[in-house]
C-alpha cells in the first residue's frame, strides 16, 4: 500500500487471513507444528507484533514452557498496555510460575474491562498483602480519581475480596514504575487549623458517594517521602542548606529537633505537611513514626534557570481567543508580547486524559499507551517525562495545582510534590500558592507546573456556574444551560455556557496578571522561562462542531524568557508533542528516540509538515484531522475504537479540504500531489491504531 495512492486505505488480507487461521487453531487448542508454521508466516507478512507474541505465548504455555510464555507475553504487554489477549495469556503464565501478585494485577485489568468483580478463587491467602491489595485497588479504580480509590480492596478467608470507596489519605500510594520514594498522601493545609482537614476526611472517607461530593474540591498534598520509625538523621555538609517536609502520623505528636546548636520540640499532626529549613546536620525523634519528605536543596546553579514555569490553561480555546486576545486576556497578551505566541498550534486529543500525557512525554497517545480513561495502566518506565528530565537536571519539581489524572498512571511521577484536587483548580489560588512557594524557596531552582481549570466548561446543573455570570445574565440566558451531564467535548452551545467560558478566561487572566507582575519584579528576563498552553479547546462557541475540529483542537501555546525570541507571532505549524523537544532545547536535557515531537523552526529545528489531531476514544468512532499549511486530511471510521486503542480502517471515509473549509461538504478537493503528500504521512501515523480488521474476542470470564 506504500506507493498506492488510488485509495487511502486497504487492509492486508493475507495477514488477516493468517490471523484468523491462528485464532481458530488456538480456539481448538491445536498448538502443533502447523500452528508454528502459520505463526512464522504471520510474522513474515508483517502481522501485528503484539498479536504474534500473544499467539507465541499461547503456544509456549500449551507446551509447558511458562517461562518462554512470560517473555512473549511481557513483550506484548509492554508494546500495548491495554490488551485483554495479552493480559490473559500473561496472567496464566504468571500463575504457572507462582507469580500470583503479577497475575492478579492483570486479572484486575480484565475485570475492570468486563465490569466483573475480581475473584480470589484458587489464590493462596498469603498473597493478599497490604501492598498487593493497594495495587489491585488502583487497577480496579478510575485512572483520574487519585488519591481516591473507588474499589479499595480488602481480603479475608470467609468473604474473599471485598471493595469499598475511600481514599489513601495518611498512607503511601502504590507505584509500579518508579524506584523513588513513594508519594505519601497528605492534606493541603495553609494558614488554617492544623489537623482540621485530616480529621474531616477521616470522618467521611468511608461515606457513601464521598468521591462525588468531596472528591471534586478536597485538596490533597502528595509528597515523595519515607516513613521514619521514630527517628531520622539528616547529615549536611558545611554550607549546605535544605528544606525538609515533615508530616505526623498521629494527632499533635511531639517531634524533637536536635542540631549542634538547637534542641527543641515542635508539634506535627497526621497527614499535615510542615516545612523546616536546615543548615546543619539534624537528628529528628518522636515517640511515634513520622513521615520525612524528600529534602529540597537550597542552591542555584549557573547551568539552570532559577524558574521554569509551565501553565496548563485547561480548555483555553485559541480558535476563539486569538481574535480577542488583547481584549479578553490583556495581562497575558502584554506579558507574552515580549515572547513568542504560536498561532497555529494544535492539540493531539480533544480532552485532558490523553492530552496531559502527550504533553508530558512528547508522544502520541497510541505510542505512550495512555488514552483509555477507564483502565489504569502505568506509563512505561523507559518513557521519561518532562518533570523527570528536569529533576535529573537538579530542579526542585512541584505540581502546585493539578488534578489526579497523572498520578495513578504515573505520568506526573517526576514531581516531588503534587497538590491535587478533582475539579477546583482556580487560577487565583494557584497563583498565590506559587508566589508563596517561590518566596519560601527563592534560593532553589524551581520547575513548577500549574494546571488551571477556570476556562473549562462543565455541564450545568451538575457543576455550579460562577456567581458573577449567574447574577449578570438576563433570565432567559441564565436558564439556557445544557440539561444533563454530557462530557465537555459534546456540550452544546448555549448563552450560559459561552458566557461562563468567557468569564473563566477573564478570571484566569486577572489571576495570572498578579503572577506576571511578581515575576517581572523579582526576576531578570534571563532568569525564567514561562510557558502557557492549553490541552484542547471547547465546542460551545459553535453550532455544529466536530470532535477534532479547530473548536476543540486549535490550542494555545506561548513562551517567554531566556532563549525565546521576543515579539513573535509564529505562523509555524506546531503540535502538543512539540512542547517536549522545545523545553529540551531551551533547558538542555536529552530526548529519546521514542519522542514524536519535533523542534520548531523558530528554535533552529526541522519543524513539522503536519499536525495530527485525533479522537482515540474507545467505543466511539475514530476521527482524525491531519493539518498541513494549506490543506487538511480528514478521516472517520464509523466503527468504534476498541479498548486497546485500535480500530478497523477498512471502511473509513477520508477526504482532503482547504484548511479554511475543513469538513465542510462541497469543499472536498483532490489531486495526485495532495494524495502523494498526505497518504504516506497519515498512513505512517496510523501504524499502531489500525488493527487490520484483526480482533481477539472478549473473554466471557476471567
Amino acid at each position: 500500500m506504500t506507493d498506492d495512492f488510488t485509495v487511502f486505505w486497504r487492509n492486508d488480507e493475507h495477514a488477516s487471513t493468517l490471523f484468523y487461521d491462528l485464532l481458530t487453531r488456538a480456539e481448538r487448542n491445536a498448538y502443533d507444528d502447523v500452528f508454528l508454521t502459520q505463526l512464522a508466516a504471520y510474522r513474515e507478512a508483517n502481522g501485528d507484533p503484539v498479536h504474534a507474541d500473544v499467539f507465541a505465548a499461547e503456544y509456549l504455555l500449551a507446551n509447558d514452557d511458562a517461562e518462554g510464555a512470560v517473555l512473549c507475553g511481557e513483550r506484548a504487554f509492554l508494546a500495548r498496555r491495554i490488551d485483554h489477549s495479552a493480559w490473559q495469556v500473561l496472567a496464566r503464565a504468571y500463575r504457572a510460575l507462582g507469580r500470583w501478585e503479577d497475575a492478579l494485577l492483570l486479572d484486575a485489568y480484565t475485570a475492570k474491562l468486563l465490569n466483573h468483580p475480581l475473584s480470589a478463587e484458587d489464590v493462596p491467602p498469603e498473597v493478599f498483602t497490604e501492598e498487593v491489595l493497594d495495587r489491585l485497588s488502583v487497577a480496579s479504580g478510575k485512572p483520574s480519581y487519585a488519591p481516591f480509590a473507588i474499589s479499595r480492596m480488602t481480603y479475608d478467608a470467609e468473604h474473599g475480596l471485598t471493595t469499598a470507596c475511600t481514599s489513601f489519605m495518611g498512607e503511601f500510594l502504590p507505584q509500579l514504575t518508579s524506584d523513588l520514594p513513594p508519594y505519601y498522601v497528605g492534606v493541603y493545609t495553609e494558614q488554617e487549623q492544623q489537623g482540621n482537614k485530616a480529621w474531616l476526611l477521616a470522618q467521611i472517607h468511608n461515606a457513601a458517594d464521598v468521591t462525588y461530593y468531596v472528591g471534586g474540591d478536597f485538596i490533597f498534598d502528595l509528597i515523595r517521602s519515607r516513613r521514619a520509625p521514630g527517628r531520622a538523621e539528616l547529615n549536611l555538609s558545611p554550607g549546605q542548606s535544605v528544606v525538609l517536609p515533615l508530616l505526623g502520623t498521629t494527632d499533635f505528636q511531639q517531634l524533637r529537633v536536635k542540631t549542634p546548636h538547637i534542641d527543641k520540640e515542635t508539634p506535627l499532626t497526621i497527614a499535615t505537611p510542615n516545612f523546616f529549613r536546615l543548615s546543619e546536620s539534624t537528628a529528628l525523634s518522636s515517640d511515634h513514626n513520622f513521615i520525612v519528605g524528600t529534602p529540597i536543596t537550597a542552591q542555584h546553579s549557573h547551568t539552570r534557570r532559577p524558574l521554569v514555569l509551565n501553565i496548563l490553561a485547561d480548555a483555553l480555546p485559541w480558535a476563539v481567543v486569538r481574535d480577542n486576545f488583547a481584549e479578553w486576556m490583556p495581562n497575558t497578551a502584554r506579558f507574552f508580547a515580549r515572547g513568542t505566541v504560536f498561532d497555529q498550534h494544535f492539540s493531539v486529543s480533544e480532552y485532558t486524559y490523553p492530552s496531559l500525557p502527550t504533553i508530558e512525554t512528547g508522544m502520541y497517545p497510541h505510542h505512550n499507551g495512555i488514552f483509555n480513561d477507564k483502565i489504569t495502566v502505568p506509563l512505561r518506565r523507559e518513557f521519561v517525562t518532562l518533570a523527570e528530565r528536569m529533576r535529573d537536571l537538579g530542579y526542585a519539581t512541584s505540581n502546585l495545582m493539578g488534578d489526579g489524572i497523572g498520578v495513578y498512571n504515573e505520568v506526573t511521577r517526576g514531581y516531588e510534590r503534587l497538590i491535587i484536587t478533582g475539579y477546583r483548580q482556580h487560577a487565583y489560588e494557584g497563583v498565590e500558592r506559587t508566589i508563596r512557594h517561590l518566596e519560601g524557596l527563592g534560593d532553589t531552582d524551581q520547575f513548577i507546573f500549574l494546571h488551571t481549570a477556570d476556562v473549562h466548561p462543565w455541564p450545568y446543573p451538575l457543576f455550579q456556574i460562577t456567581s458573577s455570570v449567574q447574577a449578570r445574565l438576563p433570565l432567559a440566558e441564565r436558564l439556557s444551560g445544557a440539561v444533563g451531564s454530557e462530557p465537555s467535548p459534546y456540550m452544546r452551545r448555549t448563552d450560559l455556557s459561552m458566557e461562563a467560558c468567557r468569564q473563566g478566561i477573564r478570571d484566569l487572566d486577572r489571576a495570572l496578571g498578579t503572577l506576571y507582575t511578581y515575576l517581572e519584579e523579582h526576576y531578570a528576563p534571563d532568569e525564567y522561562l514561562v510557558s502557557l498552553y492549553s490541552d484542547h479547546g471547547v465546542p460551545i462557541f459553535s453550532e455544529h462542531h466536530y470532535i477534532v475540529s479547530p473548536d476543540l483542537t486549535h490550542a494555545a501555546w506561548m513562551m517567554r524568557g531566556a532563549g525565546v525570541p521576543e515579539g513573535i507571532i509564529s505562523e509555524e505549524l506546531t503540535s502538543a508533542v512539540d512542547f517536549y523537544p522545545t523545553l529540551a532545547h531551551l533547558c538542555g536535557f536529552p530526548i529519546g528516540d521514542d519522542v514524536d515531537g519535533v523542534l520548531p523552526k523558530l528554535f533552529g529545528g526541522a519543524g513539522r509538515e503536519i499536525a495530527f489531531s485525533n479522537s482515540l476514544y474507545p467505543t466511539k468512532s475514530y476521527c482524525l484531522r491531519a493539518r498541513a499549511k494549506t490543506h487538511t486530511f480528514h478521516l472517520e471510521t464509523g466503527t468504534p475504537v476498541l479498548a486497546n486503542g485500535t480500530v478497523d480502517l477498512a471502511r473509513s471515509v477520508s477526504a482532503i479540504y482547504p484548511r479554511d473549509y475543513e469538513g465542510i461538504a462541497g469543499y472536498e478537493t483532490d489531486s495526485p500531489e495532495l494524495r502523494a503528500f498526505f497518504y504516506p504521512r497519515v498512513r505512517e501515523f496510523l501504524k499502531g491504531i489500525s488493527n487490520n480488521g484483526e480482533m481477539f474476542p472478549l473473554p466471557k470470564e476471567i
